[in-house]
């Protein structure tokens, strides 16, 4: 790899992970506000009613308007359950979605240094490709693409890296797809990656995880994103470390 390139790697990655640092100190307010106020509403004693729909201006409103209202209780319950839900999918959804965007935009950066013979058109097909059979995963470790190896101190294969991931974007399709229950077909590549897992971390696979119960429904808390969270950051700086160290090593 060139030593251009590489530098352009390091430090798309290194914001990247920034990126990540940032995205969930912006959720971290959001389940914040649903704290406060579920117990603003708890502790109010006057009986109160919010409507969502009541402060949209006439010309912005549907010609099909549904008023919906809560109660002081309704209004409890919601913020403790159904918005706090909502909030930790999406940030399953855009934490995912910003890793998917690095590392094919880290794709985008590699193909144009190291492979300048190829189009534009050409490079936006390969990185459209990124999560089809393994292509990012085969270019970056391949020995006649990039060759990269497994970087010091992180005990994985690349292989099994992107699974752990892969894993993650199984869930992101659940919530996004089918209502935050894992198909039959998705479940079936769960086992398999959890399969593909040396056996001393099988306890790894999200499929043994608290995240499915036992009807394959996501079941998402505070404490499940602050993993996925560690997760994500320890993934970009997989490729962080095995990028900036030296060939030889």
């Amino acid at each position: 790899m060139k030593e251009i390139t590489k530098e352009k790697a390091v430090e798309h990655i290194g914001i990247g992970i920034a990126k990540i640092v940032g995205n969930y100190s912006e959720y971290a307010l959001l389940i914040n506000a649903c704290d406060v106020s579920a117990n603003r509403y708890e502790n109010k004693t006057d009986s109160t009613h919010l409507s969502t729909t009541q402060n949209i201006p006439p010309a912005l409103r549907l010609d099909h308007e549904i008023e919906v209202t809560y109660s002081n209780e309704n209004l409890v319950k919601a913020y403790k359950n159904d918005v706090l839900k909502k909030v930790l999918e999406n940030y399953i959804i855009a934490s995912v979605s910003l890793v998917d965007g690095i590392l094919e935009d880290l794709y985008e950066i590699l193909l144009k240094s190291e492979q300048s013979e190829l189009s534009e058109s050409e490079i936006e097909k390969k990185v459209n490709s990124s999560w089809r059979n393994d292509s990012l995963l085969k270019y970056l470790t391949d020995e006649d693409a990039l060759n990269l190896k497994e970087p010091n101190g992180f005990e994985m294969e690349y292989r099994e890296t992107f699974i752990r991931y892969y894993e993650l974007r199984i869930i992101r399709h659940a919530i996004v797809h089918s209502s935050g229950k894992i198909t039959d077909r998705d479940y079936a590549r769960l086992q398999s990656y959890e399969n593909e897992t040396v056996n001393e971390r099988k306890g790894m696979a999200i499929i043994k995880s608290p995240l499915i119960n036992g009807d394959n429904e996501i079941i998402l808390t505070i404490n499940h994103i602050l993993s996925i969270r560690k997760y994500l950051d320890r993934f970009l700086m997989y490729f962080f470390t095995s990028l900036n160290q030296k060939e030889t090593e």
